[in-house]
């Protein structure tokens, strides 16, 4: 099951059971969780948590000794190792899972696609994940399937360099991704146009696009066009259909945070918290809680609001959608234009050279830059 980490009280979940940490606590045991089973120095866990300040290495073990007496006997899952000479090491072992090994059986794989499915619809990176792991669950794709799937997961390349899918397949969705990533307005646009006039978009993929176009243009500053295209979704997108209804509210808020208007964003805010009691969408919190925390900027509830940005991340990390994390720094980068906070600034530039690192974007977006050339 892993940990859950509720900012809100600065409470964990540990295969079910809940306990409470005092504020450093709870970061600190975030940042060993998010880094579990590698070695950090003293420093990067003083860096991590205590920015900005000049604590000593004693404050880092003084709170391990207290998270170690907080975790002792109730999770044996969980280990806080000390690494002579350098620092620390959370060890994580969750229970073992039973192992079901897949059969021939057509209901099996229908029902198992299904799940596989829903576990995409929540978000739940982790459980699609032990999906595919052939010596847990065992479920098995077909090739188109899979590649599609991992890409979604991170693995770009795979499905950019695959020569057994036709291009007209992957466009829309190498458009999606280009345009996350372009920073050129007019280079965004056009290609936009190129794809709309040509009627290149799917049916299937117009709402997607759509849903997408709400945030390339808050993007660029075309709020105006931003606003047409919420007011048009708002006529046919429903909470009957919510995997894109929390997209769209997500869409509203960022737009009012924008606008800087605090009544709509504190509407749009408080729909979506009751949408995500419903709907446990991670995606969908991750970028809620990036907005929640610049909600909470605006009102000098400083701590609380960076708080709520640095957690979302490891939302966003267990999720395993890095196209969402891609998202969501896209939208905390347009934010600190309107909204100056150093804090939160020198952290996203931290992420974001960690995911470009981590998924060779800087590749990825020349190479679908030249596929789409080539296509169009």
């Amino acid at each position: 099951m892993g940990l859950s980490f509720d900012i809100n009280n600065y409470s964990v979940r540990i295969e079910g059971e809940k306990i409470e940490l005092l504020r450093k606590e709870f970061q600190l045991l975030q940042y060993l969780y998010e880094n579990h089973n590698h070695a950090l120095s003293r420093q990067q866990i003083l860096e991590a948590v205590w920015p900005f300040q000049i604590p000593s290495d004693r404050t880092v073990d003084d709170h391990i000794y207290r998270l170690r007496k907080k975790l002792k006997k109730r999770s044996p899952s969980i280990i806080i190792e000390t690494i002579k000479g350098i620092g620390y090491k959370l060890v994580y072992s969750p229970p073992p899972s039973h192992t079901l090994t897949i059969t021939a059986d057509e209901d099996f794989k229908r029902l198992s696609t299904e799940l596989l499915k829903k576990y995409h619809l929540y978000g739940q990176g982790e459980a699609i994940h032990r999906l595919m792991d052939k010596d847990t669950f065992g479920l098995v794709l077909d090739e188109k399937e899979e590649i599609f799937l991992n890409f979604l997961r991170g693995d770009f390349l795979s499905l950019i360099n695959s020569t057994r899918i036709p291009f007209n397949e992957k466009s829309v969705t190498f458009l999606g991704l280009y345009i996350i990533l372009e920073t050129d307005e007019n280079k965004i646009e056009k290609y936009i146009q190129k794809f709309e006039s040509k009627n290149l978009i799917p049916e299937e993929d117009r709402e997607d696009i759509h849903l997408l176009k709400v945030f390339i243009y808050i993007k660029i500053d075309q709020l105006e066009k931003a606003h047409t295209l919420l007011l048009d979704a708002d006529e046919r997108i429903t909470e009957a259909v919510p995997g894109f209804y929390g997209f769209y509210q997500l869409g509203w808020f960022t737009y009012a945070l924008c606008l800087q208007d605090a009544a709509l964003a504190k509407i749009r805010m408080e729909i979506l918290e009751n949408f995500l009691e419903r709907y446990h969408f991670q995606r969908e919190y991750g970028l809620f809680l990036v907005l929640k925390g610049f909600y909470y900027l605006t009102t000098k509830e400083h701590a609380k609001g960076t708080d709520l940005i640095s957690h979302a991340f490891t939302v966003l990390n267990k999720a395993r959608f890095p196209i969402q994390t891609l998202m969501t720094i896209l939208v905390t980068e347009k934010l600190l234009t309107i909204f100056k906070n150093q804090t939160v600034a020198e952290f996203i530039t931290l992420k974001k050279e960690e995911v470009y690192e981590r998924y060779n974007i800087i590749e990825v977006k020349r190479k679908i830059k030249n596929e789409i050339d080539l296509f169009l």
